[in-house]
């Protein structure tokens, strides 16, 4: 009879805890401190991914810009044929492209660095 009550007293305690460990607010504060902690690792590792494409891009986008001017400037010097000027154009119309184009992933990136920033300050 003794161990019948002690168990019962058991299960109740054991029932009783776990609907308020399960239900009380305790609970949800701690899975939104556990969903803020994850949004802030991945703004981390966004960051920093972001952080790493864009020096890449940024390199890049300087030898393109090295690689139009000095197309340009062979372009001013003259003294070209027509096919050797026609060729040259070609090249410094798919430099301006690509230069153009790296620019424009640069811009991309350094608005969401921006952006995160931002989101990390609030």
């Amino acid at each position: 009879m003794i161990l019948m009550r002690k168990l019962q007293y058991l299960l109740i305690t054991l029932l009783a805890s776990a609907l308020v460990s399960a239900c009380g607010p305790k609970s949800r504060r701690a899975e939104i401190e556990q969903r803020k902690e994850a949004l802030h690792h991945k703004q981390d590792s966004a960051l920093a991914q972001a952080q790493q494409e864009l020096a890449l891009v940024d390199s890049a986008l300087q030898e393109a810009n090295a690689l139009h001017q000095q197309l340009q400037e062979v372009l001013q010097e003259g003294g070209l044929s027509d096919s050797q000027l026609y060729d040259l154009g070609q090249r410094i119309t798919k430099a301006r492209l690509h230069r153009d184009s790296l620019q424009v992933r640069f811009d991309v990136l350094c608005g969401k660095i921006k952006y995160i920033h931002r989101m990390q300050e609030k």
